[in-house]
Parts: C-alpha cells; sequence; structure tokens
C-alpha cells in the first residue's frame, strides 16, 4: 500500500500551454476513473504528482500519479516529454541519461529493469518539480498516449458501453501495459464467449475480464498485495453502478474513500 503525503488537485491537459498556464480540470467519467486508479496507486482520491518510490517490484522508481517508473519504458517518455514542455532548468535533464541507459539494458520477461544506478537524489529531484504545472501537465500527456487513449481505444473495439468497463480498462493499462491489458481482453473474450461486440452481455464480459486479472495478480507475488484493484470494481459491478456515477464509497488496502 502506498501511503499519501501531499495532495494535489486533479488536472489534464490535452496540448501543449505555455510556462504558468492552468490546465483543465478533469471532469465527469474520467475524473472518476482517475480518482479510482490514484486510490490503487497512492491510497488518495487525489493525484500523486510528487509521489516517487522504489517500492522493489522490478520497475525501479516508481513515480507520478500514474506509476511511471524507471525500468519499464515509460518513465524515460515522461523525462523527455517534460524536457519538451521545459528545456531550460530542467531538474529533471541530468537523470535522462541514465534512464536510457536503463531502457537500453535487459530486462526480464515482463519489461522490468530493477537496475537504478545514476539515479541518486531522484525522489527529492520530483518533489521539486511537483508544483510545476508544465511537470503535471507532461505527466498528463505521457499518461493519455501510453494508457488512456489506448484502453479507450481497445474499449471501442470491444464495444464497451458502460464507464466501469472503460476505467476498468484504463487501471489494468496502467497496471499491466498495453500487452497485459489486451492478453486479458483475449482471455475474457474467450471465457464469456465473445465480446459486448460479438453481442455478449457487457457485464458478463466484464466480470470475466475481472477474473482473468485476479488471477494473473495473484499468481504474481510481486502484485498478490494489488488484489483490490479487482476487487472494487467487482464490488462496483455487483452495486449495478455501471455508469460509476458519485458518490461511490469503496474500501481498498483497509482504507474507506468516497468519491464525490
Amino acid at each position: 500500500m502506498r501511503l499519501p503525503l501531499l495532495a494535489f488537485a486533479l488536472f489534464a491537459t490535452l496540448a501543449p500551454r505555455a510556462a504558468g498556464a492552468t490546465a483543465t480540470p478533469i471532469t465527469g467519467e474520467k475524473r472518476v476513473i482517475m480518482q479510482l486508479t490514484s486510490i490503487f496507486e497512492n491510497s488518495t482520491t487525489e493525484l500523486r504528482y510528487d509521489y516517487c518510490e522504489n517500492i522493489h517490484d522490478r520497475r525501479g522508481y516508481t513515480f507520478g500519479f500514474a506509476g511511471f517508473t524507471s525500468g519499464t519504458y515509460d518513465g524515460a517518455e515522461l523525462l523527455k516529454e517534460y524536457l519538451r514542455l521545459k528545456p531550460d532548468n530542467n531538474p529533471l535533464a541530468k537523470y535522462l541519461p541514465a534512464f536510457e541507459a536503463i531502457d537500453k539494458a535487459p530486462h526480464d520477461s515482463e519489461g522490468r529493469n530493477p537496475d537504478t544506478r545514476g539515479l541518486d537524489g531522484f525522489p527529492e529531484a520530483i518533489k521539486t518539480c511537483a508544483t510545476d504545472p508544465l511537470f503535471r501537465q507532461a505527466q498528463h500527456n505521457i499518461a493519455d498516449k501510453l494508457y488512456w487513449a489506448p484502453s479507450q481505444k481497445e474499449a471501442a473495439n470491444l464495444g464497451v458501453k458502460h464507464a466501469i468497463t472503460r476505467g476498468q480498462l484504463y487501471d489494468a493499462y496502467i497496471n499491466h501495459g498495453e500487452d497485459g491489458a489486451l492478453k486479458l481482453a483475449g482471455t475474457a473474450t474467450k471465457n464469456a464467449g465473445g465480446s459486448p461486440k460479438d453481442g455478449t452481455d457487457e457485464k458478463q464480459w466484464l466480470a470475466a475480464f475481472l477474473e482473468a486479472r485476479l488471477a494473473v495478480l495473484k499468481a504474481d507475488k510481486t502484485w498478490a498485495e494489488s488484489v483490490d484493484r479487482v476487487r472494487v470494481y467487482q464490488k462496483l459491478l455487483a452495486s449495478g453502478n455501471v455508469d460509476l456515477k458519485p458518490p461511490i464509497s469503496v474500501t481498498c488496502y483497509g482504507d474507506s474513500f468516497t468519491l464525490k
């Protein structure tokens, strides 16, 4: 479980803005979905732009609201995006060579590299950037590029109609990456006898997806404690709130949260 330290308001950015610009607040369905994933990632409904920790899951440093990591390629993409938006006096620029070296080094079968050499002081550097609107924007840009947009495209391909299914796909992309999430979707389609696009009841398909994901999490000792990412959605599905209409009360890692 990751404990909250500082909390920041939810923001999203769809295009680069000048330094000091204010991002557009996230609203509606996406806001609820991102709040749920924030609970799973950082035990808070607020996005943790300042988070950085080595949780020893063979991914090196995990950081930012979406759990970018130094050992699974997306961390380097975030640093490059931040450097694009803030080319001068960028506190994270000096870490990019180490990130690129880690990316080029061998990774395990799950695409993970635990090496953190060259990253001394990185957590402290992340905290110095946390209130910079451009750093927040960079996080949203990469999260949208790698996780939100692909997951919602796959939702459309599957014929998904409910917010709860779109949210679970987004969280799976964050947690398992695109390849892992697509594999889970394939398993769900097989076990449910088709996808929603094929006429299979979407609730039935989502239940199959959740069961497949739960099995994957339980089988990996690194992620066995993350099963609440599935169980929260199972309870929401059982409640009938497929549109994720707030207020929503959930319990995760033993703590209670209310999304309003």
